[in-house]
């Protein structure tokens, strides 16, 4: 039995002899879509979806050789740890936004995450910190981190677990976005070459995928000279350490392209008289 009230809330079967006006839809304007979206400064992420890939080490060498090559550098670090700030000779007792001069250049470190370095980089800007030629960003390993739109992507890896990873991180990267693999550790260069074209095919990326064609051999005196807070720069440049910066500075080449278009980067300067190279015995340094 139905209850007195229920007859109200049911509708009756014959036509209306009127009809409400319907309100006017009114379009909102879409944001613009992510995928094309283009940093406030020309931006270079260093990232990989798996740890140990030496994505700090190359993130803040670059950082340090755009630096000496004059460029005002925000360093932004979307990883909670502290290596990044270690391994520029920043301690936890300098400030959170810490400044440092590398020859003519400078290179200032800001901790954001999330949300925050997103606006940073496509809305407000980092003029808050200061005045800037270009953005390094230092990701943790995740797959986010190959999601940037509009930058140029440096991807490291270090062997097939890796790389597996690293596809399906690039297969999410926006066709705006240009991608550098780059290879870590002492591998023959033609099987490089064959995992690099395995990666792009499998990648799907639309856009510019290109790889650096020599590995870059993972050595004692980089990895004692990080640790140390000490730059790169400074090592003598002799065996698997020049081979190394050798691949730095071809990377530093493709982003100053991005950078300043309309000039070359300039030449690194000579790191002294490092004394007789001994084949087999300094190769390893």
């Amino acid at each position: 039995m139905s209850r007195p009230h229920d007859r109200h809330l049911t509708p009756t079967l014959s036509s209306p002899s009127r009809s409400p006006r319907a309100v006017p839809t009114i379009s909102v304007p879409a944001e613009l879509a992510s995928d094309a979206a283009v940093p406030r400064l020309p931006t270079v992420v260093v990232s990989s979806w798996k740890g140990g890939v030496w994505k700090t080490c190359l993130s803040a060498s670059l950082a340090e050789r755009l630096s000496f090559a004059g460029l005002d550098v925000l360093y932004l670090v979307t990883d909670d740890q502290l290596d990044a700030r270690r391994r520029l000779g920043i301690s936890e007792a300098d400030p959170d936004v810490a400044r440092i001069q590398r020859g003519s250049g400078s290179i200032t470190v800001v901790g954001l995450a999330g949300a925050y370095a997103v606006d940073l980089l496509y809305r407000s800007g980092p003029s808050r910190f200061g005045r800037f030629d270009a953005i390094v960003v230092d990701t943790p390993p995740v797959k986010k981190g190959g999601c940037l739109p509009g930058v140029l992507l440096l991807a490291p890896t270090d062997g097939d677990d890796a790389s597996a990873n690293l596809i399906r991180m690039l297969r999410a990267t926006p066709a705006n976005t240009e991608i550098v693999l780059v290879r870590i550790d002492a591998v023959p260069k033609e099987e490089w070459t064959h995992d690099a074209a395995v990666i792009h095919d499998a990648s799907n990326h639309e856009g510019a995928l290109s790889y650096l064609s020599n590995p870059l051999p993972r050595t004692d005196e980089v990895r004692e000279a990080l640790n140390r807070g000490r730059s790169v720069w400074t090592l003598a440049r002799r065996g698997q350490t020049r081979e190394f910066l050798q691949g730095l500075e071809s990377l530093a080449g493709v982003a100053w392209a991005r950078i300043r278009p309309d000039s070359t980067l300039p030449p690194l300067a000579a790191a002294g008289n490092s004394g007789v190279h001994i084949r087999g015995w300094d190769d390893d340094a």
